[in-house]
């Protein structure tokens, strides 16, 4: 991981008011009755170089997010900028020349590659799509990705289920490197992974990171690996953040009571430290996406529930410099005006890093 600490930050992505609805129907006449609201206001930014990791429990809307960024689905509310361009309502001819700029590792390397295509076919069909390349060029192309990756360069013209599951994603890495993007999406691209392998492949992604100056949104739901590769961390729960944090101030010292429960759970190679911490253990079920709580979200689960918090949706307010929480139990030593609105995030960030 690079030190970035003396480099000035520039805004890669900025994410602002995202929401995602998923309609709900029913009946013959497939008539709309609600929405399952996988994203619920969402805001925060990327800066040029660094990794954000997104964490939360499954069905919190973490992949979800990744996609709506790189516009795989059509967000319902918000703005999405990436490189300063507006992509969050742009139609599929604005975007097409964007695309190279931004790509996606996906968690399931054997499902997204083409199992009927070679090596050599998922690496360069990118570049078939959006250069101009001769036939020449390309193969040298591909090799120069191979190489990238770690494979060997006689392993073109095999097809995916010739590999294993490390070599696999090797081949998703180099497919996402073909056109120079400056912004990649990684949805949880080591869940499908042995543990032997998950951290050549985390460990090639930083090589990478460093070579080529690139940005990752890194989503996964192994806290460990997280606070390896991570700079900041985001965590999801029910479609809003809970918390956004550089980290080792949320590792360190989680605020959030979903935070706290989250990392407590992380187990501890030590024993006497396992044996020693407390651990939290949250009653009751996820609440459904589809009918969520009117307060916070996290109100039907939390240890420390108040009676706003049943009736006020807590906005995502920077309590000190770098660091968001929404919950209501920091409203009072939350940075004065910061009301979680664009314009307000968008000013306390910029003094964040100054």
């Amino acid at each position: 991981m690079l030190d970035r600490a003396d480099t000035p930050r520039r805004k890669l992505v900025e994410v602002r008011g995202l929401k995602m609805y998923f309609p709900v129907t029913a009946g013959v006449l497939r008539r709309k009755v609600g929405d399952v609201k996988a994203l619920d206001d969402i805001s925060f930014d990327i800066y040029e170089g660094e990794t954000l990791g997104l964490v939360g429990e499954s069905g919190c809307g973490k992949s979800t997010c990744g996609r709506v960024i790189l516009r795989l689905y059509d967000p319902t509310a918000g703005s999405i900028r990436i490189d300063g361009v507006d992509i969050g309502a742009a139609d599929a001819q604005t975007l097409r020349p964007l695309r190279p700029a931004m790509q996606m590792v996906f968690q399931d390397p054997q499902a997204s590659l083409n199992p009927r295509m070679t090596v050599a076919g998922i690496i360069g069909e990118p570049l078939d799509e959006h250069t101009q390349m001769s036939k020449a060029e390309k193969l040298d192309r591909i090799y120069e990705l191979m190489d990238a990756v770690g494979l060997n360069r006689n392993f073109a013209n095999r097809y995916p289920h010739e590999f294993s599951g490390g070599q696999r994603q090797r081949i998703g890495i180099a497919r996402a490197l073909a056109l120079n993007p400056k912004f990649i999406v990684c949805d949880e691209p080591i869940a499908a992974l042995d543990v032997s392998i998950q951290a050549q492949v985390v460990n090639l992604l930083e090589d990478l990171q460093d070579r080529l100056g690139l940005t990752y949104l890194f989503i996964s739901h192994d806290l460990s690996m997280v606070r390896h590769i991570a700079d900041r961390v985001a965590v999801m729960y029910l479609g809003r953040i809970a918390e956004l944090a550089p980290r080792d101030a949320l590792y360190d010292r989680p605020m959030h009571p979903y935070t706290q429960a989250l990392l407590s759970a992380v187990p501890e190679p030590d024993p006497e430290i396992e044996t020693a911490r407390k651990r939290i253990i949250l009653t009751g079920d996820v609440p459904s996406p589809a009918n969520p709580p009117k307060g916070c979200n996290f109100c039907t689960r939390c240890p420390r529930v108040m009676d706003i918090c049943q009736s006020v949706k807590p906005a995502l307010r920077e309590i000190e410099p770098g660091r968001f929480v929404a919950c209501h139990l920091y409203e009072t030593t939350a940075a004065a005006g910061s009301t979680g609105a664009p314009e307000d995030h968008e000013r306390n960030q910029q003094g964040a890093t100054q």
